[in-house]
């Protein structure tokens, strides 16, 4: 098997040949980012061959292009590798050298690699993230506006009818008026955009079982239960609770020497996300009357020994770990058992 390592740029990419059978790494040059161009560089490689590329914004589509050039595409982990080099001077040669070399010595291994439908709900399901989001911040920045110029709206919602009637007599001179009437305006647009992705949302979690079975935990929705479901994928590759948490990048860095050891911030290395969801899902579920009371014992206990903030961190990794067993098991949420003495 020959290994290709290819570093990937907008308009060109790197490659690097690693052939174990003659013990000899190559320098491939560099090729257009194309498809024409890759097929023909890579064609002239002898087989069987194995691509290996970085994770990025753009991989799954690489890897999905590359498949009928080569007998296997890899996906590693960026960081894996960076560990691997131990180097100084970084350039796209060495890296993707590096990529052939240490995925032929078996010291690199792919990441999981998820199917077509699975990617088609990530994009509805972030894309409905990224408009909500977006739709926050035109809110706050119309807020930020009016207060600049000694105005504050005593109503929540500014899409409503008295919010609205008040805007209209609001009266700001200059470029500040022209930038309200036009946050004005996008404000509409974002919502109804948004809430037209949110009905998408409900009518395919509804038909995707493993969302289903995360809906029946109390404070989950559609919403929710899809995005979760579709950013966990395949929940086997997770050997342990842990391991999924870890994905998530909810688990606090650690520092050991010694008999000494220290927690310090979130890793937030994994799945932003999953992480989202998950940490959404948790303040749901503090504001909630009755939730699960195994969520809800860990939300108090947290909230008593260090805040709220670091109380919803906590009972989202709690939840995870519920999650985790009702996708392995294929189970509905059952509440827990009333003990009796």
């Amino acid at each position: 098997m020959n290994w290709i390592g290819l570093d990937v740029h907008l308009k060109f990419s790197r490659l690097g040949v690693y052939v174990p059978a003659e013990g000899d790494l190559h320098d491939g040059g560099e090729v257009a980012t194309e498809r024409e161009a890759l097929a023909a560089r890579l064609a002239e490689i002898p087989g069987p061959k194995t691509v290996v590329l970085e994770a990025g914004r753009n991989c799954h589509h690489l890897a999905a292009m590359l498949e009928v050039m080569a007998d296997q595409v890899w996906i590693v982990d960026p960081s894996a590798v960076r560990q691997l080099q131990r180097q100084v001077a970084k350039t796209d040669r060495r890296d993707a050298s590096a990529l052939a070399y240490w995925a032929g010595k078996g010291a690199l291994s792919p990441i999981w690699r998820p199917e077509a439908p699975t990617l088609n709900l990530r994009e509805l399901t972030r894309g409905k993230t990224s408009l909500t989001r977006l739709a926050t911040r035109v809110r706050n920045m119309i807020r930020s506006l009016l207060a600049r110029h000694g105005y504050e709206c005593p109503h929540q919602d500014l899409l409503g009818v008295k919010a609205q009637a008040w805007l209209g007599r609001v009266e700001i001179p200059g470029y500040g008026g022209i930038m309200l009437a036009t946050l004005l305006e996008l404000l509409p647009l974002l919502q109804s955009k948004a809430e037209a992705l949110e009905k998408m949302v409900e009518q395919e979690a509804q038909e995707h079982v493993p969302a289903r079975r995360l809906m029946t935990i109390p404070g989950v929705g559609p919403y929710l239960g899809l995005a979760m479901a579709v950013e966990i994928g395949e929940p086997k590759r997770f050997a342990t609770p842990a391991q999924l948490r870890s994905y998530s990048g909810l688990c606090p860095s650690v520092s050991q020497s010694g008999e000494r050891q220290s927690y310090g911030r979130l890793t937030k290395r994994g799945n932003r996300w999953l992480r989202y969801a998950a940490v959404l899902a948790a303040q749901r579920i503090a504001s909630m009357r009755y939730p699960d009371p195994r969520l809800k014992r860990t939300l108090l206990a947290a909230a008593f020994r260090h805040g709220r903030n670091p109380a919803k961190v906590a009972c989202a990794r709690r939840l995870l770990d519920l999650v985790y067993h009702l996708l392995i098991h294929e189970e509905e949420y059952q509440p827990p058992k009333a003990w009796v003495a």
